[in-house]
């Protein structure tokens, strides 16, 4: 495949799925690393795009992926924008219906909605790869709790890899799911290759997902997508989100939840 042609294609990867990594690019067009570093970097100095750990996003998302979050600990976000999360997940919970099936991935966010979850409903059929989740929500006793399987994640208390296709025979009502960016461009974005597979197949199993995600996510991308804007049912956030960023989510034609 001539140079010009792997361009192309990477290009048309690139504002199809908002970012393009380089082993897949490897795979893909049957090529040596090195030669995909060539590519990517002769299309960032004709700026078509922008160099990233690991891979490539579009030139419009440079600022941020230079603000792109680092991993912050599980205990740290565990004291940052409690306020506005405790909001968020109380305004999610009025989405639930007692006897539904809910998913909850992972993260402060998540276990602040299954705090939420155990607070409000008697009985819930509750899925997640969170250890800490389960926790919250075994003391229900009218509770169902299924937990993926897989590896033990001791960062964030998640199980990862998982070993069994349990999640492709569920069916899931809603799916509320936390992401460490939302961009108008990329979609929603997370740091961790293994938590974003299993929260798209949670994803595809659900009927609705609700992102939950305080006004400090936006505007931002991690490496890892998890998928676009239109393949969420809605967004939660607070007030600190801006006018102009609310503007874009909601021209996207986004149902967005901005809660006082």
């Amino acid at each position: 495949m001539l140079a010009q042609q792997r361009h192309t294609l990477i290009l048309e990867q690139l504002n199809r799925n908002g970012t393009v990594h380089t082993a897949d690019l490897v795979r893909q067009m049957k090529v040596s690393s090195e030669t995909i570093r060539k590519d990517l970097d002769y299309l960032e100095q004709e700026g078509r795009l922008v160099r990233v750990h690991g891979g490539a996003m579009p030139l419009n998302g440079e600022r941020e992926a230079e603000s792109a979050p680092e991993y912050i600990s599980f205990q740290t976000r565990n004291t940052q924008h409690m306020e506005q999360k405790e909001a968020i997940t109380q305004a999610a919970a009025s989405m639930v219906r007692e006897h539904q099936v809910i998913a909850l991935d992972y993260g402060s966010t998540s276990q602040l909605m299954a705090m939420e979850l155990k607070k409000q409903f008697k009985s819930l059929t509750v899925i997640t790869n969170s250890i800490q989740n389960a926790m919250i929500l075994a003391e229900c006793p009218d509770f169902t709790i299924i937990l993926t399987g897989g590896i033990l994640n001791k960062d964030e208390y998640t199980l990862v890899n998982d070993f069994t296709p349990i999640l492709d025979h569920l069916h899931i009502d809603v799916l509320f799911m936390t992401v460490t960016g939302v961009d108008p461009v990329i979609g929603c974005t997370d740091l961790r290759f293994s938590e974003a597979r299993i929260q798209n197949q949670m994803r595809e199993n659900a009927s609705r997902t609700v992102v939950l995600a305080d006004s400090s996510k936006f505007g931002k991308a991690s490496l890892v997508k998890i998928c676009a804007l239109r393949d969420v049912s809605a967004i939660v956030t607070d007030r600190g989100i801006s006018p102009a960023m609310e503007q874009k989510i909601r021209g996207m034609g986004t149902e967005l939840v901005v809660v006082p």
